[in-house]
């Protein structure tokens, strides 16, 4: 008898369990999980244009696993047990604690390059260096100064942050070969803030901990900053202003992400705001003048500056939004393109004759294949036969997310 009461007790909750799952059950779905940062599944339609829609099973199988009545609970549990014992989550897989429990970016790429294991021959060596000198000689008889600006990632300046159980092999990485080698070989002006970012963390925080661990600090950005504009003036009798920190509102507020859905840290790290911007964002759009016209970013009109300078930049998310309005203080003219451009570098020089141009390449995105590329189109555009240019350079880095 009492092994019937049981069974019946059983029986009754699975059942009641099932029916409260189903009575929470989001039937339209194709909402978008905060937790898991992506859209889920929508209820499938049985007929779709064609017809009988033959995906609806696979489509149905989906939609139920996304959306079941509390599942999102059991998904943050789940992460939850992975990040305090297993310090690991499936959600978000490119995300490595390290030790402290510091946040870090690790794709597959970004391993393989801090390991020193996607290092460069030195036959690409020379054709990246080739490559940029023929574009610095065919912008210099025009007047145009060329520089090239190289950002790190997190786990070049404190690899005391990154995973200890992933090995370096070697003190040299992929991207120490590429600063080398376009300071030694080139005519290019080379400026890498990577020694002043790591002599100014035991000060200020240059990456955050728990953060966005995908770029600088806006400390470290304006360390950068002070790196790349002092440069220039190194250059040109000290022609342009330079945004000092009496400049900027600096202000501290927590950064800290909420992560594997549920972990959250405080991070305080410093704003920087600019007191009174003289440069104003136009709302015309740089020309779509290469197949990566999509990409297309901004311009900046400064008519408070006592130079009527145009400064073009192929850059990416290290800039954008980081340093672009800050170099626009000092310039009659910013335009801000995509660092793909550089694949078609002739077109977009052509049509905004910069005075300054600003090649910056972050450490997770090699772009040196697409100058090689811009190079070789800009050879025969000019219909010269004198140089010759290798299919030797590795471009696998150049499909990273640099807007993560």
């Amino acid at each position: 008898m009492f092994k019937k009461i049981t069974s019946a007790l059983f029986i009754i909750g699975f059942f009641s369990l099932i029916l409260a799952r189903l009575i929470s059950t989001d039937f339209l779905g194709g909402k978008v999980s905060q937790d898991e940062q992506r859209k889920l599944a929508a209820m499938p339609s049985i007929v779709d244009k064609d017809g009988i829609n033959r995906e609806f099973t696979s489509q149905f199988e989906s939609w139920i696993c996304d959306n079941l009545g509390g599942r999102n609970d059991a998904v943050v549990l789940d992460e939850r047990v992975l990040y305090k014992y297993f310090h690991s989550t499936p959600s978000r897989s490119n995300y490595k604690l390290g030790p402290g429990e510091v946040y870090n970016y690790a794709t597959a790429s970004i391993i393989k390059s801090y390991q020193h294991l996607d290092l460069k021959s030195e036959d690409s060596l020379k054709t990246i260096a080739k490559a940029y000198q023929y574009v610095y000689d065919y912008v210099k008889p025009q007047g145009t100064q060329m520089y090239y600006f190289q950002c790190w990632d997190k786990q070049s300046i404190y690899p005391e942050y990154f995973p200890d159980t992933i090995i370096q092999h070697g003190d040299i990485s992929k991207t120490d070969q590429i600063v080398d080698t376009l300071t030694k070989r080139t005519d290019i002006c080379v400026v890498s803030p990577k020694q002043a970012l790591i002599d100014y963390k035991s000060e200020y925080p240059t990456y955050s901990k728990w953060g966005d661990p995908t770029h600088w600090t806006q400390r470290g950005a304006y360390i950068g900053y002070l790196e790349l504009i002092n440069a220039i003036n190194a250059n040109n009798n000290n022609k342009y202003k330079v945004l000092g920190e009496e400049d900027y509102d600096i202000t501290v507020e927590d950064d800290g992400r909420v992560l594997y859905s549920t972990v959250k840290k405080v991070d305080m790290l410093e704003h920087f705001n600019i007191k009174e911007p003289k440069a104003k964002l136009s709302d015309e759009e740089p020309k779509w003048l290469s197949t990566w016209a999509k990409n297309s970013r901004r311009i900046y009109y400064n008519d408070e500056v006592d130079n009527d300078d145009t400064l073009l930049i192929m850059g990416d998310s290290y800039f954008d939004g980081f340093l672009y309005d800050d170099l626009a203080e000092s310039f009659h003219k910013v335009v801000q393109v995509w660092g793909t451009y550089s694949n078609n570098i002739k077109p977009v020089i052509d049509e905004y004759k910069p005075d300054i141009i600003i090649i910056e390449n972050a450490e997770r995105a090699d772009r040196t294949s697409n100058m090689v590329k811009g190079a070789k189109k800009l050879k025969k555009a000019l219909k010269d036969d004198s140089i010759s240019f290798e299919d030797n350079v590795d471009d696998s880095d150049e499909k990273e997310n640099i807007y993560n």
